[in-house]
């Protein structure tokens, strides 16, 4: 029988595994939402936010500060996002060339351009894994029962539980997510009433390459930054994306935390299928609902 210890270790587990997937792939969501654009690259801004972290700023904050958790806990994760915003810029021709494109366009033009942020990353950083584990170490652990659990991550939970809020009153409360909504249901009629096109876009392209940068950065204290995991989450995030429902905020929380549960029962029971779980579940869902758990429920 499963006790309560190894009940909320698992839960535990769970709800980190969300957090990372969920900052990644609403952002995609988002730009598809808006775009309809596939952007492939998206991933590459998450690991540019880890490898920013871990291969420079963290030097910095250590350097200049030493091991002090507010500084590493907050200084990081938000330059690595601001990073990934500015990196955003150089996307975003690119996503509006593609836009109206067909599909093949699309996935051809934004892979290209997750190799060149690999080849990047291999010319700045190396080919060897990076770690930034002061922060981790810094806030140390709990014991529960025989379990032994990392605070940091409790940290990354609380701040991901913190982001959901604030981009739901966002798109829910503010006039700017107005125009964000009604972008991603009609972006010409949106246009046609007055509202700036353009302004949106880029306000899309911003925020999520602003989310993923700052995923990046709150996961390598926890993780570490390496070449060709923007292609491992590229996987993951295209997964919780076509469970949740291309396009649907509420659709990538949903899909992040069922990939998070196969992901921790599949590692629990059979490590060896993993993936052809969460594939299986896909394609399921695939079959029932083609547009995915809350497709057609635009956000």
């Amino acid at each position: 029988m499963v006790g309560f210890e190894e009940v909320l270790v698992r839960l535990y587990n769970v709800a980190f595994g969300t957090s990372i997937l969920f900052l990644i792939a609403v952002g995609l969501n988002m730009i598809y939402g808006v775009m309809k654009v596939m952007n492939l690259a998206h991933t590459a801004l998450f690991a540019l936010g880890s490898y920013i972290v871990a291969g420079t700023v963290m030097k910095i904050v250590v350097d200049a500060f030493g091991l002090s958790p507010v500084y590493l806990l907050v200084i990081p994760p938000v330059v690595a996002g601001l990073t990934a915003l500015v990196a955003s810029a150089s996307i975003f021709p690119l996503l509006d060339f593609a836009r109206g494109k067909g599909e093949e366009v699309q996935l051809l033009l934004t892979f290209g351009l997750l190799l060149i942020f690999e080849d990047i990353f291999r010319l700045v950083w190396g080919a060897n894994p990076l770690r930034a584990s002061e922060p981790y170490e810094a806030l140390g652990s709990v014991s529960i029962g025989e379990y032994t659990l990392p605070l940091y991550n409790v940290y990354l939970i609380v701040i991901t539980l913190v982001l959901v809020l604030v981009l739901w009153l966002l798109l829910f409360k503010t006039r700017i997510g107005t125009l964000i909504r009604a972008a991603s249901m009609d972006l010409e009629m949106t246009r046609a009433l007055g509202a700036n096109a353009t302004a949106v876009l880029l306000m899309v392209i911003f925020l999520s390459g602003f989310l993923a940068g700052l995923g990046g950065g709150l996961y390598v204290p926890a993780g570490s930054a390496m070449l060709g995991m923007s292609i491992e989450y590229l996987v993951l995030a295209f997964v919780v994306i076509v469970i949740g429902g291309l396009g649907s905020f509420v659709g990538a929380l949903i899909g992040s935390l069922i990939v998070s549960i196969l992901r921790n029962i599949a590692l629990i029971l059979f490590p060896e299928i993993e993936l052809a779980l969460i594939y299986l579940v896909a394609i399921s869902v695939l079959l029932v609902k083609p547009e995915g758990l809350m497709g057609g429920k635009r956000w």
